[in-house]
């Protein structure tokens, strides 16, 4: 947690409260997590560096949300392929 704290002052200044890391990381794997802030990061660029706490935390969150969907979906797809694929027993 201490490193995702770190990558946050580092891209974002002032991090939220070590509440908000423990409910990411209770929700999210530690690379979505890490991933949600980068994704913050750059559009607090692209906004000129003027993203509030808040709206960086909100915007972090989806993009981990988002992130998770994402990966569900494809694992269900793969899941489904592997099941056509496989030979139907008589």
């Amino acid at each position: 947690m201490r490193e995702l704290m770190e990558l946050w002052t580092k891209v974002l200044g002032t991090p939220p409260s070590d509440q908000q890391f423990v409910i990411w990381l209770e929700s999210h794997d530690a690379d979505v997590v890490r991933h949600g802030i980068l994704k913050a990061a750059t559009k607090n660029q692209q906004m000129g560096g003027t993203m509030s706490q808040d709206h960086a935390v909100r915007f972090a969150s989806k993009v981990m949300l988002t992130t998770d969907a994402s990966r569900e979906y494809v694992a269900q797809q793969h899941e489904l392929r592997r099941t056509l694929r496989e030979p139907r027993s008589a």
